[in-house]
């Protein structure tokens, strides 16, 4: 599979072996599994994201709210070998976090990742276009539509985002027409300029919250978290168990893809702190400056130039509300893949152990993987596993065993 760059917009010029649909960690983990099972697929992967480069939604996310440093331990990225991020550190002498269980600074991270792409001559892959539809074309194939021409994929991997945000009920019709309002995948921080004199309400007691609250404190502003409940602190998302058989176990014994579901949004629970971004906060804000209210969001409304929020029995008056609800996993949320997957949960796709859907060649990676990957699956190590598996079906080479346990806090 290539596309011809040598006039005009870039364009679909043959079918592809593997077609895969986004460009973010998923996918690069997905094909450097294959690629190193298979070398000469290479040349017969196309990769279809709207930015046309690998890793440029991730890093702007990161950017936008100034995320310095991943909560994944550095044994899981996208590379085969679990050691390998640890060993490029060491080699290039770059700086660590030192926080409890070595999570990699998000700048080492990304050049990492680009040594990967580099060395793996990954670069021409991506190929800059948004998926149209996706359409059975017999014998197991799909008919993939881009905005850079149509072809037909022998098999399709979907790394792609389908994600919607989550917001609080009162705030649903006030967020579409208030620019005090925004969620925080919309928040940019780096732009937001000066903030003294300014009061921001950040809702949610998760990691982004975290960042948010930090981010708008560093520039003046006093912040107040709203939270459902108290801080919690967990140093992964997840519990580590659920990384590993202690949790996979039972979970695979579940026949039932609505009560894996179940038990998987149960496990991820609300969200949580790691104890570093805790103690920031605390530390931040001893002088008053970062409060938190626990309760529900009651009713929002503008008032002159801010908002009055009732929150936790408390009113609040504030020039900034930032969301950090976090957003859902949802096929709906994409035409072309709704369109194709006929099974699901509530929008999770129904797949078997290969993390195929039924009937097709279409593979599902990142959270629409949990109903198989269980509640880790969006994260890094859900890429990893993700990748094992799918590099396992196509190319019928089982990579060496994951041994990328917890390590130690160090």
């Amino acid at each position: 599979m290539t596309a011809d760059n040598r006039s005009g917009p870039e364009q679909v010029s043959s079918d592809a072996e593997v077609c895969v649909v986004g460009a973010g960690p998923q996918a690069l983990a997905v094909v450097t599994h294959l690629v190193t099972a298979r070398p000469s697929l290479r040349d017969e992967i196309v990769v279809i994201d709207p930015s046309g480069e690998w890793l440029q939604t991730w890093q702007s996310q990161f950017d936008r709210l100034e995320i310095g440093v991943l909560r994944s331990p550095s044994v899981h990225h996208p590379a085969v070998d679990p050691g390998a991020l640890s060993q490029y550190v060491a080699d290039k002498r770059m700086p660590r976090s030192n926080l409890p269980y070595d999570p990699p600074l998000t700048h080492v991270f990304t050049s990492f990742c680009n040594s990967i792409i580099e060395s793996m001559q990954l670069r021409a892959s991506v190929i800059a276009a948004r998926v149209i539809s996706l359409d059975p074309a017999g014998h197991e194939r799909t008919r993939v539509t881009t905005t850079a021409g149509v072809f037909v994929a022998r098999q399709l991997i979907w790394a792609g985002s389908t994600r919607t945000p989550t917001v609080p009920a009162p705030i649903v019709e006030l967020l579409a027409a208030s620019p005090k309002i925004a969620h925080g995948s919309d928040v940019d921080l780096p732009n937001i300029g000066p903030l003294d004199g300014h009061h921001v309400i950040v809702v949610g007691g998760g990691l982004t919250a975290g960042h948010l609250a930090v981010g708008a404190r560093a520039r003046g502003a006093d912040v107040t978290l709203v939270t459902r409940r108290p801080i919690v602190e967990r140093d992964f998302d997840v519990e580590p168990g659920w990384l590993g058989p202690r949790h996979l176990d039972g979970y695979s014994q579940l026949r039932s893809p609505t009560r894996r579901f179940e038990v998987a949004q149960t496990a991820r629970g609300g969200g949580t702190m790691p104890s570093w971004m805790h103690r920031r906060l605390e530390l931040e804000g001893s002088d008053g400056s970062i409060t938190n209210v626990v309760g529900e969001i009651e009713s929002i409304a503008e008032c002159g130039a801010g908002l009055d929020i009732r929150a936790g029995g408390q009113r609040i008056n504030a020039g900034h509300c930032w969301l950090a609800t976090g957003t859902r996993p949802d096929i709906r949320a994409d035409i072309a893949l709704g369109h194709l997957v006929d099974e699901h949960v509530d929008g999770i796709p129904v797949i078997d152990s290969s993390l195929r859907v039924s009937g097709t060649n279409v593979f599902m990676t990142g959270s629409l993987a949990t109903i198989e990957l269980g509640p880790a699956a969006g994260n890094l190590w859900g890429a990893r596993m993700a990748a094992r598996k799918i590099c396992r079906e196509i190319t019928g080479t089982d990579l060496a065993p994951d041994a990328a346990a917890i390590p130690t806090p160090g």
